[in-house]
């Protein structure tokens, strides 16, 4: 059924957050071979979805997975069910909650103890996405899009007020939107919003200021299609990527523009280093590595090279949310089940893996994500497959969806989590 094609899968282990960079470093140096650097672990057969709510160690890795969700217990309305994004903290600040979209655009929110569904988050749901992001001190509050209005959601309540109604500013639009590829600075304070239009069309890029309620900034002209806006984690910055061009970073009265290096315009995510610096890391589409960039600077830092000569169905996620332990993003790769004819899966294929934010960084191997995005490469995929992995801010575990390699519903996955102990 394959013919020529060579059929290699793969899975997991273990990855440790120390609070100290140096202490973190030792003990991963310490650590299992096959855990660190940029070794092939291949992928054992046969191993069983795991059932809901019950942990799963990896053979490989060691590392300690769950399955949060089953729809034959949970009764989402959907195929499948994940994290929303690579790019975006889905658990609140006190570990104790986590909001999970629906693949057909359903919200729901679970307990992250006893991985029971709590509600169905019907009532957020209104024009575009939601983007729902919580509170990075309150446990119990989330904020979210709704049309023009920018609102915050108490869990407790199921209550929503108006932050802000963006309406009065732009009475000719209806969305405000980051394209769910957004956030706000990691204290909440600063946001970026595409606004557009009844035809989804950008009128502007925006800036806004939660604490003082006020606009900072707009944008009406770019050099290519807007595909996606956001702050920096600092809110220093303006990032704006686009369909074709290069990311640019701006101001947040968008008097200052830079172009980030040739390149930067794969997949990325915002990061701070060891240091404190902000920076996007991403696949530089011009040179195949992944890189960083300063945000201040413009400097390029190649981090780990892709080895697309040996698989050329290599795609990326980057998840910088780790603030709480900055230094380091987390990568998930995904593709299909048998390679390319005359390709081979690499060590990078299909994995969760932690990168240092440093010239030759180490490399921590943490779990096979076990999803697929097809079975041969010359299919139709499976979007939600790609495993979207997000760290959580505080840096102890890791979101991701998975298929399982079982179930090729268009549709389909689960979502899981990774229990990243600490030192």
């Amino acid at each position: 059924m394959i013919g020529e094609e060579q059929m290699r899968v793969d899975i997991y282990r273990i990855f440790l957050f120390g609070v100290l960079l140096s202490l973190f470093t030792s003990f991963l140096l310490s650590s299992t071979p096959a855990m660190i650097g940029l070794g092939f672990v291949p992928m054992p057969y046969g191993i069983q979805i795991p059932p809901k709510g019950s942990p799963f160690v990896d053979p490989d890795y060691g590392t300690t997975i769950v399955r949060i969700t089953d729809k034959t217990i949970d009764k989402y309305s959907g195929l499948g069910i994940e994290n929303e994004y690579a790019k975006v903290d889905p658990e609140n600040s006190d570990g104790t909650l986590v909001v999970l979209r629906g693949n057909d655009g359903e919200w729901y929110l679970y307990d992250t103890k006893t991985y029971q569904m709590m509600k169905h988050l019907a009532d957020i749901v209104g024009g575009e996405e939601p983007e729902p992001r919580w509170n990075r001190y309150d446990p119990t509050v989330f904020y979210f899009l709704y049309g023009m209005e920018l609102r915050a959601y108490n869990v407790d309540t199921g209550v929503s007020v108006v932050v802000h109604d963006f309406k009065a500013d732009f009475p000719l639009a209806s969305y405000i939107t980051t394209k769910s590829e957004g956030d706000a600075s990691v204290d909440g304070r600063y946001w970026s919003f595409m606004v557009e239009d009844s035809s989804y069309d950008v009128l502007r890029v925006i800036t806004y200021d939660r604490t003082s309620d006020t606009i900072l900034g707009q944008k009406e002209s770019f050099p290519d299609e807007v595909n996606w806006v956001s702050m920096d984690m600092s809110g220093n910055h303006c990032v704006v990527g686009y369909d074709g061009h290069i990311a640019q970073v701006f101001s947040l009265d968008f008097s200052v523009v830079m172009d980030l290096p040739e390149g930067a315009n794969g997949h990325m995510d915002f990061a701070l280093t060891s240091d404190g610096r902000d920076v996007l890391v991403y696949q530089n589409t011009a040179t195949d590595w992944i890189a960083m960039a300063d945000l201040n600077t413009g400097v390029e830092t190649p981090l780990l090279w892709i080895p697309f000569t040996v698989n050329p169905d290599i795609g990326l996620h980057i998840s910088g949310n780790s603030a709480d332990k900055p230094g380091w993003v987390l990568v998930s790769t995904y593709g299909s089940m048998v390679p390319p004819l005359r390709s081979r899966h690499s060590w990078m294929d299909n994995l969760l893996f932690m990168l240092e934010l440093k010239s030759n960084p180490t490399v921590v191997k943490i779990a096979r994500t076990c999803s697929y995005t097809s079975i041969p490469y010359r299919e139709r995929k499976n979007y939600f497959a790609e495993a979207f992995a997000a760290i959580n801010t505080r840096g102890t575990k890791v979101y991701f969806g998975s298929n399982w390699g079982r179930t090729f519903k268009h549709d389909y996955t689960d979502t899981y989590v990774v229990i990243l102990p600490t030192v």
